[in-house]
Formats: C-alpha cells, structure tokens, sequence
C-alpha cells in the first residue's frame, strides 16, 4: 500500500508528488465507471439550481469512484463499489464492483481523506516534468495554466480558515463562501475547525460555494461529504443538500448582479468569504465598477468588499503578489478600493523561490489577504516578502510577521514592509519622493553597447535581480567569453558627469536601495518605474558628503569587479557583479544615507540584517566574503 503524508508540500517534496501516482489509479477507475453507462438523475437532481450546465456522462462515472473513495474512508477498508453504493443509498449499484481492481491500490485510512480533494481533479498530470516526459500531457498542463487553477495546500487553507473564523465558544452563527470552490478545500478546512455541535447541520446550511465548473462542484461536495462520512444516517440525502449550496454560475457576474449572497446565504449571521481565485490573465472581465481587467482575480478579490459588506463579515484570499506590486490601472482602482470601502488588511507576502506556497509545480508568488471588521479608511499591515526552505514550512503562517502601517495610501503599490523600523525608514524616504513622471525613466541599453574599458557616465542596472541588484558601470572588454551577449533589457542611467556617476553607483549598491526594491516590487524584476522613481536620488547632498559618496561609489564599483560571474543560457551570456566583497563600503554608504536622511542611527545595522535574512534564508547560504564587515554573516 502506498504510504501518504499530510497534503502539504513537506521536505522538498510537492503536493503534486505526492498525489498523482494515486490519482493514475482514480482516472483509471473513472475510465471503468465510464463504460459502466450509470443512471445520474440523483445527480442531476442535486444540481437543479446550477445556472451552468455539463456533460452529465462524465460527472456520472466520477461520482461513483468519488462515493467509492468517500467509503473507503467511511469504513477503513479497501474498495469495494457494490457495498459503497449501498450505503450511499443507491440501492444494488449494478457494475460498480468493476471500479475496485483499479482503486484497491489507494490506502483506505485517515491520508486518504486528506488527499480526497485533490485527488477528484479532472487535469492529471500536470508539471512541467509531466509534460517532458508524456508529451501528450501538453493539453491538461495547457488548460490548467489557461485557466489559473492551483491546488491549495492543506496546510494554506487552514491558516486562512483560522485567521477569520469565529472564536473559539462564540455562538455568532457564521456562513462560509467560496466563490472559487474547486474541490472544496477551504470549504472542508472550515469543518474540521467548527467548533460547536451538530457538524452535518452545519455542513448542510452553513457551507456555500460556487464555480465556473459543475463538476467542481459536486467534488467539492464529496469532499465535505468525507469529513462526516460516519456521522450521517442519510448519505444520499447529507451530499444532495451540501450539493444544493454549490452553485456552477459565473461567479463575477453573479456578483456584479447583486444576487450571489442573495442565493446563498442561509439567514442570519456573518459571512466568512475565502478562496483561492484563479491566477489566469488574458481575455477581458468586468470589475464591479464596470471597468475591464484582463486580470482575472481581482474582480474576485472585490467581493471581500462587495459581497463580504456587512460590518462583521471577513474575507481571506490567495492571490497573486501583483495585488501589491502591479501598477496597473486597473490594481491601482482594486487598491483604492481596498483603502476606502474600510476594513482593517493585512497582507503576507510569499516569494516563489527557493520553495513556493503551492509547492513545486505551481511556482507563483503569491499574497495571503485577509480582510477583517475595522476602521474607513482601511487600516493596513503588511509584511516582507518572505523566502523560506521545505524546512521552515510549518513556521511561515504567522501574522506576527506584519507590521503596521496605519490608514496609509496603498493605491500606488502595497510596501512589504516586515517591522516598525522599516515603517519609519519608508516614511522618511517617501519624504523625498518626486511625482510620478518627474524624472524620466531610464533608456535600455544593449549589452554589447556596454563593452569597453573606458567608464562613460552611465549607470547600468540589470532588468532583474534576486540577492542583489547587478548594478555596474561597463562589461571589460579585455575579458574573453565564448556566445553572444544576452539581449535582456539593461537598464541605464545617464549622468551629467563621472562624479555624478560615482554618485549614483554608491546610492545604487547600497542596501538600502536593495531593501527599497524588496519593499516595492516583485523581488525579481527591477522595472525602470522603480529608478525613475527611487527616492535615493532625489536627497539633496552637500558638496562635501557627494564627493565622499563619489569616492564611496569608486570603490562600490572596484570592489564589484572583484566578484564577476557570467552564466550561460542557451548560449546567451549574462554578467552579474556580486556584492560580496564590498560589505563595509556598503555600510558606509548606508549611514551617510541614513543621516542624510534623519533616520535612526541604527539603520544600517537593519539593513545588514534584512539582507542576511533575504538572502542566507535559514542561515545555510553564504552572503560575503567581507570578514571586516563583522554586522554581515560569514
């Protein structure tokens, strides 16, 4: 029997991993179940209220290796189609006994009821590795990217249950919706944590969902069905009104329309919305103010607001890290937004790399939101953008890790910001922020047009970063490499002269403007918004201390030259100059800033700390080779 741990990435390993060998056997049960030719009107029936129609064959055949699994669960014991039918209510269940060859295979204890809602998913196989070596796996990975679909981990989905849910003894008769049900993972994490008595009453009234899908669902149903499986007399009739709270509608549009808690809610008591909506961009939808969006998202994000709007409902979301570092019109509104419908937000940022919150083969940054009664405008708290390993997964769902901003602006973008020291950095800096235009963006440049050994009075910086921004003055011809120079965009900065270059190579390799990237964008790309933008280069300096940052910069730039590596893709070569060896000409660069701007003395040894944190992860990683710079771990 195969062994199963708990549906979360764990130790390297993915959800992924470790679902698919088990849902080869389910797809091949569904493949019997199909030629079986079984009746659906119980189905059918339990979906009368669906505004979405589908193929009834297909939902047939899964229903009935889904009531196989919900049994195997139910009684610990291996497949067995005939009896499962029985006690579901289908009387004989003629045939059903062909799907236990295929499902005898899968454990029949409590991980497979972890596992259930991932396992009722119609893609398959889906990774990129999938794909490399099944070539005709193309398809479902195709139409799972079109559409945005990740799973949700287990372990995601409980955090954001726990963070909205009532407490523990409150009586407030709260409902749950999930406007993007999909198998029901939320939806199951939020009875596992009920707290009072009568929990298939309240898997019969007080769960709601709704999907573009039927089929999801009635998966979804299934799911809920699993977690009281021993607890219900009437199966049949416990699936078929849980079922009758899922609605197949689309979902914005129901929501634009007004009548999605209208259909849903059961009476009294506040609404608990949560969901993981899907990623897709491409194609046009509307927001609730009627205006397009190619990001599909955020019209689901809005219901936090539109359909969550009475003054004790909560929201918690998924969703992409755009929300915060997109600038977009159309985020720039869904912020605005945010700000003023009120509401006390707080925001957890996860980076994708070196693991990701959905696991290996959904490597996506990603935002937890979380929406909570409180004060118009919106309060705010915000956190870093987190990096972790597989080792400190259990200890990265933390709200303690935000900081807060108070009723700040947050139309512009959201500042990951994961302390009060830094709060008060980014305030100071935003003191020196020009309006949006006021300095022309940088030019791009092409890496050939950067070789030479003479310094203009340019400043390059590439296009992308991760532990450090590559900032750099030319590529030294005398170097010899086999390829062609990497077309990536190079972002220059033209100068008025070499001092003022200097100047700006000092400012731009220091850690405060890689902490400043961190804060404001994806922590990959560095747009040329960004420097056009940056504050750093607004600070008026006295002649004195620019020409100590000139002489600062002079040595950035040697010390950089010193840790050059070029890597290859595909035969293009990129240059990257590392940090490594200029650590305490960093931090004297950070002081003169900080005292130029009338921060804390202290901030440069919270810069050193930032990067050490960003960058070591768990402590593991080296970060310089700078001995003399004792604030930088070895």
């Amino acid at each position: 029997m195969t062994a199963v741990r708990s549906a979360s990435p764990r130790a390297g390993r993915s959800l992924e991993g470790l679902v698919a060998p088990l849902r080869e056997h389910v797809l091949a049960a569904v493949g019997v179940a199909r030629k079986l030719k079984l009746g659906g009107d119980w189905l059918e029936a339990a979906s009368r209220h669906d505004s979405i129609r589908a193929e009834l064959e297909g939902r047939v055949a899964w229903a009935a290796v889904a009531v196989t699994l919900v049994d195997m669960i139910r009684t610990g014991l291996p497949a067995d189609g005939a009896r499962a039918g029985a006690w579901f209510g289908l009387g004989a269940s003629v045939g059903w006994s062909a799907l236990d060859s295929s499902l005898r295979s899968l454990p029949s204890d409590a991980h497979l009821l972890e596992l259930l809602p991932y396992l009722l998913d119609t893609y398959g196989r889906t990774t990129r590795l999938n794909v490399m070596r099944d070539i005709t796996l193309s398809t479902s990975r195709e139409e799972r990217k079109k559409v945005g679909s990740f799973y949700t981990p287990a372990d995601v989905a409980d955090f954001m249950v726990g963070a909205i849910e009532a407490p523990a003894g409150s009586d407030l008769g709260e409902w749950w919706l999930d406007p993007a049900v999909g198998s029901g993972v939320f939806l199951a994490a939020a009875l596992r944590r009920y707290h009072g008595s009568g929990r298939v009453a309240f898997a019969k009234s007080r769960l709601t969902g709704c999907d573009i899908s039927p089929q999801a669902c009635d998966f979804a149903a299934f799911a809920l069905l699993a977690e009281i499986a021993t607890e219900t007399q009437d199966p049949l009739g416990t699936w078929a009104a849980i079922r009758g709270n899922l609605l197949a509608v689309d979902t914005p549009s129901s929501a634009r329309a007004g009548d999605l808690r209208a259909r849903l809610a059961p009476g009294t008591g506040p609404l608990r919305l949560i969901c993981n909506p899907p990623y897709a961009t491409g194609g046009v939808v509307p927001m609730a103010d009627g205006r397009p969006t190619t990001s599909l998202y955020l019209p689901f994000l809005e219901m936090s607001w539109t359909v969550a709007n009475s003054s004790d409902d909560a929201a918690a979301m998924v969703v992409p890290l755009a929300l915060g570092a997109n600038r977009s019109a159309d985020h720039r509104r869904c912020r605005s937004a945010m700000s003023t419908r009120g509401g006390e937000w707080t925001l957890l940022f996860f980076d994708r790399q070196p693991h990701a919150l959905f696991g290996e083969e959904a490597k996506t940054r990603a935002t937890i939101a979380i929406r909570r009664p409180g004060p118009t405008p919106s309060s705010i708290r915000t956190s870093r953008l987190l990096k972790w390993t597989s080792r400190q997964r259990t200890t990265i769902f933390s709200e303690s890790r935000a900081a807060e901003m108070g009723q700040a602006p947050i139309a512009r973008l959201v500042p990951k910001l994961g302390s009060a020291a830094e709060v008060v950095l980014y305030g100071a800096l935003e003191t020196h922020r020009l309006r949006s235009g006021a300095r022309p963006e940088p030019s791009k440049a092409a890496a050939s047009e950067i070789v030479g050994t003479a310094l203009s009075a340019d400043v390059f910086v590439a296009g992308t970063a991760y532990n450090f921004l590559n900032v750099f003055r030319n590529y030294p011809a005398q170097l010899s490499w086999r390829g062609t120079l990497s077309a990536s965009g190079i972002n220059r900065l033209r100068c008025s002269s070499a001092n003022e270059a200097d100047v700006v190579t000092a400012i731009l390799s220091s850690r405060m403007a890689y902490w400043l990237w961190h804060v404001e964008c994806d922590g990959f790309h560095v747009p040329a918004w960004f420097l056009s933008e940056l504050p750093l280069l607004n600070i008026r300096v006295p002649e004195n201390l620019a020409n100590q940052l000139a002489d600062l910069g002079r040595l950035a730039w040697a010390g950089l030259q010193r840790d050059m590596i070029c890597s290859t893709n595909r035969d293009r070569l990129t240059f990257a100059f590392r940090p490594t060896e200029i650590g305490d000409v960093r931090s004297a660069i950070d002081m003169l800033l900080a005292d130029l701007i009338g921060a804390d003395p202290d901030t440069a040894a919270m810069l050193r700390d930032f990067e050490r944190r960003v960058v070591s992860i768990d402590g593991s990683v080296r970060l310089t080779r700078n001995s003399r710079d004792k604030g930088v771990e070895e």
